[in-house]
């Protein structure tokens, strides 16, 4: 069916000047990636001046359609878009890349319109998913979710995670649109412009697989309307495009991936060639407006303090029990808390919240980087979620988990079974470097608490906190330090043994300071040392621990279940650089294996025993 002949040319128009705007860009920057953003140019027209509703002036609102740039290096073409549609000044758009400009080489959620920090390849279409997910359950309106990748980063599994879950979820109001340039960086993609072979693949995952010419509107508008239409499963475009389109010096040419155009008879030359579809007088741009009205935020119902954990001060309880507890605690006070779990939930606790709060609680399977990117596009439309899984398999999802701290997001990740004390599973299943990649996190807090009690405190800590931040749990039931009543605040410690007459300060964390406990038991010099339960690392208590140390004289020792580099004792080490006079740092210094727990403790001298025998030692 043939358009408006004025659609179609106010779509080129629009196309041009966003080919012309990214071009230009990226020439003055000096850098960029202005081939990736001709390639995609027709379609960013299509969605802004036809397809989205939106209101352009309030880019943030609830009731608009969402666009995930998951293709986040064509960031001068979305930022050209928002300049068309009367967002940005052409004069902002020509910031890129300089200091302090929001205008960055890549989108950041400094712009009210990008929800989520998008570059790193493979992570857009689960955000979108999380964002698909605000909308169905918590909004409950009629706002679509777009995601708009290249062709590159479709051989990214975390990508194909999110397809499977999307279908498996029926997300109808989420579209990814693949931008099939044929090229990647270094050569030709795995599939070319073979778009039969993109739509297998899609549509054997359960979507509903469109193909266009995507320099065509023609063939565009009717994609899109097709697409729209699709109910019941999500639906995916696969538009053919030529990298570079529009400027003959570039198009469909390698290597110029990342290269800008040079100012002067090379840039002239190519915005003269994109200035042929560009209009005289072009109209007021044509937006469909949204249908559904801006929601309020959702409100805390927080009250100010939680029930006391249900845990007798006798028993022995595994901190990871403290899970499901605290999680429903929150829960049943907060409306903005979500759990999305990694198909642990019947080992981390977690499923007492699912059994209680459905509708807030998202199964990703085993698929731990598209878990992190769902948490991610959820804490971007104002939510709290919780990412809950095994502690070592968050390594897996750490390129998700950064970018959604360097978006600012409150992204809450709880990782259980960590350490060696796990035993037999043996040492693919022991976290011995969760600690040290969640404490390089900007405005991240790192908690390790050592009893249930603990446990239940900290993760009540860690959702008051405005950013990232994780809880790092443990395996063997422990018996309880605290009393129930106990608070655990962000940036302090607990001194669990003072010691009469202290010479030595051990520092530990977890089911380390239970040994630590169990080899002071009945020591004859006992009274000579004062153990720190460091429950959190991140913001490090800098003082407290300070003045504990300087009260032994500046000799400390520490002992944890966790790699030399990057934990508790690189931590202590850094925090009192020069004022430390004597140091011991027992940690997990080579590859585990499987064996009985108080077998691997011994053998890293974390037991009762060996950390006996060394505080004999140090203070003999």
């Amino acid at each position: 069916m043939s358009r408006q002949p004025a659609l179609i040319r106010e779509l080129k128009h629009r196309a041009a000047r966003i080919r012309w705007m990214s071009l230009k860009s990226t020439a003055q920057a000096g850098s960029g990636h202005p081939t990736s953003c001709n390639s995609a140019a027709d379609l960013l027209a299509a969605l802004f001046f036809h397809v989205m509703r939106y209101d352009p002036q309030n880019p943030g609102s609830s009731a608009n359609d969402r666009l995930v740039l998951s293709k986040g290096h064509a960031a001068p073409a979305l930022y050209a878009a928002w300049c068309e549609a009367g967002y940005l000044t052409e004069e902002q758009v020509y910031t890129l890349r300089q200091m302090n400009s929001p205008i960055e080489g890549h989108p950041m959620p400094y712009l009210p319109f990008v929800d989520v920090a998008t570059g790193s390849l493979g992570q857009g279409l689960s955000v979108g998913l999380g964002i698909a997910l605000h909308q169905a359950k918590v909004m409950k309106n009629d706002a679509r979710t777009f995601v708009l990748l290249g062709d590159g980063e479709m051989a990214e599994g975390s990508v194909w995670e999110a397809f499977a879950l999307a279908a498996h979820l029926k997300m109808d109001n989420l579209m990814a649109i693949v931008d099939v340039n044929r090229l990647g960086q270094s050569r030709e993609t795995m599939h070319g412009h073979d778009l039969r072979a993109y739509a297998r693949k899609v549509e054997a995952f359960g979507w509903e697989a469109l193909t266009c010419n995507g320099h065509d509107f023609e063939d565009i508008l009717t994609a899109f309307q097709r697409a729209l239409k699709v109910k019941g499963k999500p639906a995916c475009i696969l538009a053919k495009t030529i990298k570079g389109y529009g400027v003959s010096a570039i198009a469909d040419l390698d290597n110029w991936h990342g290269k800008p155009l040079k100012p002067g008879p090379e840039l002239d030359k190519a915005l003269e060639e994109v200035a042929a579809d560009l209009m005289k007088t072009p109209p007021k741009p044509s937006i469909p407006k949204p249908s559904a009205t801006q929601a309020p935020p959702l409100a805390s119902e927080r009250p100010a303090s939680f029930p006391p954990p249900p845990y007798a001060p006798d028993a022995k309880v595994a901190t990871r029990q403290a899970v499901g507890d605290a999680l429903l605690a929150l829960g049943g006070a907060d409306s903005r808390i979500w759990v999305i779990d990694g198909d642990t939930q019947n080992s981390t606790y977690s499923q007492k919240f699912a059994d209680r709060y459905p509708d807030r609680f998202v199964e990703c399977f085993i698929a731990e980087q598209n878990m992190a990117g769902i948490a991610a596009g959820l804490a971007a439309r104002g939510l709290i979620p919780f990412g809950v899984t095994f502690g070592a398999f968050l390594a897996r999802a750490f390129d998700q988990i950064r970018m959604s701290a360097l978006s600012g997001l409150p992204v809450k990740f709880l990782g259980t079974h960590a350490g060696i004390s796990i035993g037999e599973d043996g040492p693919s299943q022991m976290a011995l470097e969760d600690l040290a990649f969640f404490r390089t996190l900007p405005n991240g807090a790192v908690l390790y608490p050592s009893d249930a009690v603990s446990a239940y405190g900290t993760i009540l800590a860690l959702a008051r906190h405005n950013g990232p931040g994780y809880v790092r749990l443990s395996r063997p039931a422990t018996p309880i330090l605290y009393p129930v009543g106990e608070q655990f605040p962000l940036g302090e410690i607990k001194i669990i043994h003072a010691g009469k007459a202290p010479k030595l300060t051990v520092i530990s964390a977890g089911v380390i300071i239970h040994e630590v406990l169990r080899a002071l038991k009945d020591h004859p010099n006992a009274h000579q040392v004062q153990v720190i339960d460091l429950y959190c690392l991140k913001p490090f208590p800098t003082a407290q621990v300070a003045e504990a140390v300087g009260a032994t004289g500046g000799r400390v020792v520490v002992f944890e279940e966790h790699a030399p580099a990057g934990g508790i004792g690189e931590a202590v080490a850094t925090a009192l650089a020069g004022k430390i006079r004597e140091w011991t740092h027992v940690a997990v210094d080579r590859v585990p294996r499987s064996g009985p727990p108080e077998a691997l403790l011994a053998s890293f001298g974390l037991s009762a025993s060996t950390i006996r025998e060394r505080l004999t030692q140090l203070l003999a």
